[in-house]
């Protein structure tokens, strides 16, 4: 019996949100927190996959065989999803599949959250078939492909996505910045496939100048050290967002009676996590008080 383990790290997308799709430079930060993935050779005639939330609870169970992945059939979403994805794998090194597996998952974040619950999966399953994440991903999910790249780092990174390659520069957020920045979730699901589709639908401006004009921000941001010009990056930023799709800054619909510091929407506009700055932990007393209990520290969620 074999046994082999693979991990992934969540992310989350500081800058450069919609317009990453089109070549704009983005700041991406690696979380502390992801997935697992067991996969285990049995001498059964099917292969088992059974998916584990943050809290052990076991979340996904499922018994199928090589016909259901080559046929992709399933009254469920994620047998579909999960077949649609192995059989990728399954074009690309049929070899694999002569050998049956149990494969177990386990999520270190609520799936709930947008941390990376897809990505990390796409990476684990590509580092599993020794294939490229990107390939993958592009086969399966879609998207910009930072997130299966934060899902290798441990460090913050400019992520850039050109026509024929991806470019990755690991930087560093000043520590002067950081006891200062803060992760609040919005109690709220932004589901990212159904927001690119709506930026690509809805896009305000010629974007162009604003591709050049975000890159431009994402390195500011990326080489800031003063809190103050950080601030102010930001801000820059969520007006030139606000513009290209069409919709309000989070802090304007959401958080506008917050006035200890900023708030930034990070990755989709609308849901999961924000950036917030703050001077100290009694500046967040608001958030708390309006249903907002689950607050990270920068060093306790992100590298």
């Amino acid at each position: 019996m074999q046994v082999q383990n693979f991990y992934s790290h969540g992310k989350l997308l500081l800058s450069g949100e919609y317009v990453i799709l089109d070549g704009a430079k983005a700041l991406a930060l690696p979380c502390k927190l992801g997935q697992t993935l067991k996969v285990k050779t049995h001498s059964g005639l099917s292969y088992q996959w059974i998916s584990y939330l943050k809290n052990n609870q076991k979340w996904k169970s499922l018994s199928f065989d090589l016909e259901d992945i080559k046929n992709g059939r399933s009254k469920h979403p994620f047998a579909l999803r999960l077949y649609q994805i192995l059989k990728v794998i399954y074009k690309e090194n049929p070899e694999l599949f002569k050998s049956f597996y149990t494969f177990s998952t386990q999520l270190e974040f609520d799936k709930n959250w947008g941390l990376g619950s897809s990505s990390t999966l796409i990476n684990n399953l590509s580092q599993w078939a020794n294939i490229d994440p990107y390939f993958l991903l592009n086969k399966t999910f879609g998207g910009s492909g930072y997130d299966v790249a934060a899902a290798q780092f441990k460090t913050p990174f400019v992520y850039q996505r050109l026509e024929n390659e991806v470019i990755t520069e690991s930087v560093e957020i000043s520590e002067k910045l950081k006891p200062y920045l803060y992760f609040i979730y919005t109690n709220q699901k932004q589901d990212s496939r159904e927001a690119i589709a709506n930026y690509r639908k809805n896009l305000k401006s010629p974007y162009h100048t604003v591709i050049d004009q975000i890159s431009n921000l994402t390195e500011l941001i990326s080489n800031a050290d003063d809190l103050n010009d950080f601030e102010d990056h930001l801000k820059t930023h969520e007006v030139l967002i606000s513009k290209l799709i069409g919709q309000i800054p989070i802090q304007e619909s959401k958080f506008q009676d917050y006035k200890g510091g900023i708030v930034k929407s990070l990755g989709a506009w609308g849901g999961d996590f924000v950036l917030v700055t703050a001077k100290n932990d009694n500046d967040l007393i608001w958030f708390r008080k309006n249903g907002y209990p689950i607050i990270y520290k920068y060093e306790d969620l992100v590298y």
